[in-house]
């Protein structure tokens, strides 16, 4: 697809999101981050309708773009977390790049960013200077530490969050070494608390009255945010939680077992409804009333969690996968499977509902399929319109459609290193 078509594809889709009902639709994001924590806020938003414009530096690529590279074309993960973006380049450090960019801000309702703090400031652009060119406009920072603090000008990243927030700490077999998710996660969640913030400040009061708001969220709090009952046990108690594997401190039984036929299962069952069907089904009723195990709060003891995952254990290790699940659904105990994606895949449940979408890259043709939106607003249910983009692709679309640049000027700025 050359750039004329590719232009005409990108005026397609912005009609469709135009036309549609997607609560965003009129909200444009500048979107200045970089790997995962604000794009993916950015990410979000633009599921629901909102114009994401990508900006790049022309000769420093987003470093997401080559994460998981498949058949020397397709970036598996910029694919799916770029994806309605449209990715444009912009030279910050340029003259003629620091008045584009103006432009864009002053088109823009939201920018997003999660440079080092004070990054953009010294390009240029601090809070006063953004908000004497949009006024209302909302701006979205994250940073590893926040934007205060001894530790505020530090690089930071996620993994380095998941340790300090405690989660690698607690995330881990006991007696083992801390452990990172195989996944950023800290960048994500951060992300998902920035998307609350942008979706929270479009309603605010402030900005009907033309007035904008900035955000500072950290790496490491959202994360921490999500530890608050273990941090407040502690502080009540002294006593440190320590790391529990698949169990939980607060709750019991709750972990995972081995099937006899080598599969796995994670079992829920701390209510006590569920926690009683269970004694009943693998023949202990007798522990229903016997003090240590009659409610949660003495079940949590560590005692009596070795007792329930000693005879739980046995009984799922007698028992294949599909036996374990029939006899517990039957009995209305609360378990599952254990998945890998090709199980996720084939599930009936995410084929009905449609959790795994496809979508058509523009340029190639190639179907890719992910996961959809898990947000399911009725009567219109957020979209993806289109995988990531390659570097620049939206140029012409962005620089011409919504800036007014004729093709002779772009050719000019580029020349000029400016895009």
């Amino acid at each position: 697809m050359d750039g004329e078509k590719l232009k005409g594809f990108l005026q397609e889709q912005r009609k469709k999101i135009a036309d549609s009902e997607l609560p965003l639709r009129n909200i444009r994001v500048l979107d200045v981050g970089s790997i995962v924590a604000a794009p993916y806020a950015a990410t979000i938003l633009s599921d629901f309708g909102a114009e994401v414009i990508k900006v790049e530096p022309p000769d420093n690529p987003d470093g997401l773009r080559f994460w998981g590279i498949v058949e020397e074309q397709y970036p598996a993960y910029w694919a799916v977390a770029s994806r309605n973006k449209l990715p444009i380049t912009l030279n910050l450090k340029h003259p003629q790049g620091k008045k584009i960019f103006a432009q864009l801000v002053a088109r823009a309702d939201v920018l997003l960013e999660n440079m080092r703090p004070k990054t953009l400031d010294r390009l240029g652009f601090p809070s006063a200077r953004l908000w004497e060119i949009k006024k209302a406009l909302i701006i979205g920072r994250i940073s590893g530490y926040g934007q205060t603090g001894p530790y505020a000008l530090k690089p930071g990243f996620g993994t380095l969050a998941e340790g300090m927030s405690g989660f690698a700490y607690l995330n881990t077999q006991p007696g083992g070494p801390p452990t990172n998710p195989p996944l950023p996660l800290a960048d994500l969640v951060a992300g998902l608390h920035l998307t609350i913030g942008v979706l929270t400040a479009l309603q605010n009061p402030r900005r009907a009255a033309g007035d904008g708001q900035e955000m500072d969220i950290s790496l490491y709090e959202p994360l921490l945010s999500l530890l608050g009952s273990e941090m407040l046990h502690y502080q009540l108690t002294g006593k440190m939680p320590e790391p529990m594997g698949n169990e939980w401190m607060f709750t019991a039984p709750r972990n995972s077992f081995q099937t006899g036929d080598g599969k796995w299962v994670a079992l829920s069952a701390s209510a006590q409804a569920p926690f009683e069907r269970m004694m009943d089904l693998i023949s202990h009723p007798e522990l229903k009333n016997k003090p240590g195990f009659r409610n949660n709060q003495e079940r949590i003891q560590k005692e009596s969690r070795q007792v329930l995952n000693q005879v739980i254990g046995e009984w799922i290790r007698r028992k294949t996968l599909q036996e374990v699940l029939a006899e517990c659904e039957k009995a209305g105990v609360t378990i599952g499977p254990i998945y890998n994606l090709e199980d996720i895949l084939n599930d009936p449940q995410v084929r009905e509902r449609g959790t795994i979408g496809s979508v058509r890259e523009p340029l190639s043709g190639k179907t890719l399929s992910f996961p959809v939106s898990p947000i399911r607003l009725w009567p219109e249910e957020g979209k993806t319109q289109f995988p990531g983009l390659p570097l620049g692709a939206a140029n012409e679309f962005v620089y011409q459609e919504i800036l007014g640049y004729s093709m002779e000027e772009l050719t000019r700025l580029k020349g000029q290193g400016a895009i």
